[in-house]
């Protein structure tokens, strides 16, 4: 499954102007491989990332699952995409206050039927490569700032998705702890076939991808 984008546009109507945040980008986005979305804060990264999971529509364009476009898609539809084939890592991790760590890496396993037992088994394992099997069964407060993120990418990946999206994954992290993180998703992509699109100012991230592109001006443009 690849994902593409054609003529995409987004607009954010303010009281005395419009701003053109996405100016007609056309990009194609392979499984298998990976992408380093770069630029300086407020150019509009996340508001890609949001509209290439479904999570954001954009203004005019077309987002493309495949061969389908990602707007015909039913909401029921769009959300079963979102929990099997997208993983998704945010700038703030999001973790659900009420579970503890391992409840919320597998959530998304039991959510797509799997059986609790196998879910745990796979998520002690994942949390064990992440450097925080010690804390499954804390709660997220208990946590600091890099291991909830930790916790919500051992989520995101925890359904061997399609692709990876995430933004900012290492941003609250040490430098040799994000460089780990970002070998891990290495790792992930070349076993399960997964594509990666991350947006960072990590240099490192940048260096390690397949590709970069550097988005300004509503441009996406490789570099």
């Amino acid at each position: 499954m690849n994902i593409a984008v054609r003529n995409l546009k987004k607009i954010f109507t303010q009281p005395e102007k419009e701003l053109i945040v996405l100016d007609g980008i056309d990009a194609l986005f392979e499984q298998e491989k990976s992408y380093a979305i770069t630029g300086v804060s407020g150019t509009g990264k996340s508001t890609l990332l949001h509209i290439l999971a479904g999570l954001d529509t954009p203004t005019s364009g077309e987002v493309i699952f495949g061969d389908k476009e990602l707007a015909s898609f039913s909401q029921a539809k769009r959300e079963r995409i979102l929990n099997k084939k997208i993983g998704l890592v945010f700038q703030l991790p999001h973790l659900i206050a009420e579970l503890s760590v391992i409840e919320n890496t597998l959530l998304s396993g039991v959510i797509a039927g799997e059986s609790f037992g196998k879910c745990k088994d796979r998520a002690l394992l994942l949390l064990g490569e992440l450097g925080i099997a010690e804390k499954a069964n804390s709660s997220p407060s208990e946590l600091s700032g890099g291991q909830q993120q930790r916790v919500a990418i051992a989520r995101a990946i925890f359904n061997k998705p399609r692709f990876l999206l995430a933004d900012e994954p290492t941003g609250n992290l040490d430098i040799k702890t994000g460089k780990k993180i970002v070998d891990l998703l290495l790792s992930c992509k070349e076993k399960w076939g997964m594509g990666l699109i991350i947006s960072s100012h990590d240099p490192y991230v940048a260096q390690s991808m397949d590709y970069r592109y550097k988005l300004e001006n509503g441009k996406l443009q490789e570099i």
